[in-house]
């Protein structure tokens, strides 16, 4: 058992949910980066998190992090130094193509996403929206770092965009949904704010109880900046892996 070493108190803001009502997965798993100051960690999101309550967020003597509402531990984090094989990339341009593509633009099965959600009023939330890349195995979007929270929000990126990837090539008629379980993230050079990056997502595997993928945020002269995997565990109400019905005339490619 850890021992409790360094404590605060924090509040996730409402505007950084995922699920209704629900803090962004990614967004607490580069909350806990930045809390541990490593290069690279690994997160588990134990339970789901509620916004706007208050919460014990702690390092300890183990070097990692946890946090709790109470004594109820809500995720976990450990320093780590995930070896994460990143795709060659794309140009801006087809990154713009591919968000025109994106495949919740029509029917999102969570608009008021922070990252991607479709309902956010201009200058609320991300507006980031991956979508797949012509003959690649890839989807892809662009994006701007603001100046403040670039950690936290471009491991959001990283998340929506695995789950946008594994939506884009999943298996014909699944019926499955999902919910973030465990994050590897890897901090490979400085995020940019104010500068063009490509934010990229590829499936790697489709299992029985979880599916896996990967997602990488590339600055303006081709670094990778940050790279993470996810493992999105396969349950009865999280976000539906089904692709949605489109309107417009994006045809996938």
């Amino acid at each position: 058992m850890s021992i409790r070493e360094q404590e605060r108190t924090v509040v996730v803001d409402d505007r950084f949910q995922g699920l209704p009502e629900v803090a962004h997965g990614g967004y607490l798993a580069g909350m806990l980066l930045s809390t541990l100051g490593a290069e690279g960690v690994e997160v588990r999101l134990r339970r789901p998190v509620t916004t706007g309550r208050r919460l014990n967020l702690e390092r300890c003597e183990s070097g990692g992090a946890e946090l709790r509402d109470g004594e109820t531990v809500l995720a976990v984090a450990k320093t780590a130094a995930p070896a994460i094989a990143v795709p060659p990339s794309v140009s801006a341009a087809e990154a713009e193509l591919a968000a025109e593509r994106f495949l919740g633009r029509d029917a999102h099965p969570i608009p008021g996403c922070v990252v991607c959600g479709t309902e956010r009023a201009a200058g609320d939330g991300m507006h980031l929206f991956p979508g797949p890349v012509a003959g690649r195995r890839l989807v892809a979007a662009p994006w701007v770092p603001p100046a403040e929270g670039a950690t936290e929000l471009g491991s959001a990126a990283l998340d929506c965009t695995q789950l946008w990837a594994l939506i884009a090539h999943a298996p014909a008629g699944t019926s499955e949904r999902a919910v973030t379980a465990e994050l590897q993230l890897r901090r490979a050079h400085p995020l940019r704010p104010g500068l063009p990056h490509v934010v990229i997502g590829w499936p790697l595997e489709f299992g029985s109880r979880a599916w896996l993928a990967g997602a990488a945020v590339i600055g303006p002269e081709g670094e990778v900046c940050l790279a993470g995997t996810q493992r999105a565990a396969l349950t009865n109400w999280g976000v539906p892996l089904s692709r949605p019905r489109q309107n417009n005339s994006h045809d996938l490619p």
